[in-house]
C-alpha cells in the first residue's frame, strides 16, 4: 500500500509485483489492489518468478518496466508517501545513474525491538551511508534506489548465479561503467527486520557465505568493512591454537573479545536509554560478527 499512497501522480509510474509462486494468498491481494486502483492510466501488474530467487525476480521487473527509471523496493518493506516524489526530484538535480536514501530498521512485529537497534547501529553494520549518515551526498552504494533504466543495457543486469549480494556485484558493475551513487537521507524507507536472534545470526551467516562467493569469483565488489568479521574469526581460531604452544596468546584473544563487548557497550548506550539493552547488545554485536564471520570461513571451504 505504501507504493500506492503516493503523493506522486499514479499516471506517472507503475507497480509490478514480482511473485516467486506464492501461495500465501499475495495474488488475491494483488488482483484486490488491481480492482481498486487500477484506474485513470494507473497500472499494477504481476509477472511470475519461476526460479524464486530476488535476483531474477529483480531482473524480470527492470526488463518488464516501461519508464526512463525504474525503483525497486523488497517485501517487508515501506516506503514513505514521498518516496518516489524525493527520488526524482533527487535524480533530476545531480549527477548520477542511481540515488537512494535512509533505510529505518524495526522489527516485523512494529516494535523497536533490540535486534533492530543491533541492525541499525554502526557497530553492527558498518558505516553505510544508508543506515547511519544524515549527510547528503555521493556514495559508494544505495538501497531502494531509483536507478535510470539505461544502465542496466550497460553494466549488466543483476547476477542470477547469486542468492545473495547480488546488488553488491551489480553496483560494482555500475561503478566500473562510470556510473555514480547519490545518497538523499529526506528519501527514506522502513525495513522490517528479522526479529529474532536465531534469525539475525542465520541472516548474517549467509552474508558472509556469498560474500566469499564474490571474493573466489574475484569481484572487488566488497569494502574493508564487509572482511573485517572475517579477520577477526580467523584471529580467534588462530589464536585458540596458538594459545596450547603459547598461553599469553589466549589471553591476549580474551583482552580484543573484551574489548569488543566494551565497544558494543559504548555503541549500545547510544542506540537505546534501556540498561537492559546495554547488558545485551554487546554480546548481540559479538554473535552476529562471529556468524558473519563463520559464513565466510565455512563458504571458503565450500
Amino acid at each position: 500500500m505504501s507504493l500506492i499512497n503516493q503523493t506522486y501522480p499514479k499516471s506517472c509510474y507503475e507497480i509490478i509485483v514480482i511473485d516467486g509462486e506464492s501461495n500465501d494468498g499475495t495474488l488475491d491481494e494483488v488482483k484486490s489492489l488491481q480492482a481498486e486502483y487500477g484506474i485513470d492510466g494507473f497500472s499494477i501488474s504481476v509477472i511470475q518468478n519461476p526460479r524464486r530467487i530476488l535476483a531474477s525476480g529483480w531482473n524480470l521487473g527492470i526488463k518488464a518496466a516501461k519508464g526512463e527509471y525504474v525503483v525497486r523496493i523488497d517485501a517487508h518493506s515501506e516506503a514513505t508517501e514521498d518516496f518516489i516524489a524525493k527520488s526524482v526530484e533527487t535524480m533530476m538535480r545531480v549527477d548520477a545513474v542511481c540515488v537512494g536514501g535512509k533505510l529505518i530498521s524495526k522489527s516485523l512485529n512494529g516494535d523497536d525491538d533490540i535486534v533492530s537497534k543491533v541492525l541499525s547501529s554502526p557497530f553492527g553494520v558498518g558505516n553505510s551511508s544508508f543506515r547511519v549518515s544524515e549527510q547528503e551526498g555521493y556514495a559508494d552504494t544505495a538501497v531502494y534506489g531509483l536507478y535510470k533504466r539505461s544502465i542496466f543495457d550497460e553494466a549488466g543486469y543483476f547476477d542470477e548465479e547469486l542468492v545473495r549480494n547480488q546488488d553488491i556485484e551489480m553496483h560494482s558493475r555500475i561503478k566500473a561503467a562510470g556510473g555514480k551513487f547519490y545518497f538523499n537521507p529526506k528519501i527514506q524507507c522502513t525495513y522490517y527486520t528479522r526479529n529474532t536472534v536465531k534469525k539475525m545470526m542465520r541472516q548474517a551467516y549467509g552474508n558472509g557465505y556469498w560474500n566469499m562467493v564474490l571474493l573466489k569469483r574475484g569481484s572487488s565488489a566488497l569494502s574493508l568493512r564487509h572482511l573485517v568479521p572475517f579477520a577477526f574469526v580467523i584471529y580467534l581460531i588462530l589464536s585458540v591454537i596458538g594459545g596450547f604452544f603459547f598461553k599469553p596468546i589466549w589471553y591476549l584473544a580474551l583482552g580484543v573479545v573484551v574489548f569488543h563487548l566494551c565497544l558494543g557497550f559504548l555503541f549500545a548506550t547510544k542506540k537505546s536509554r534501556r540498561l537492559s539493552d546495554w547488558l545485551k547488545m554487546p554480546v548481540l554485536f559479538l554473535l552476529l560478527h562471529l556468524s558473519y564471520g563463520t559464513g565466510y570461513l565455512v563458504s571458503l571451504f565450500k
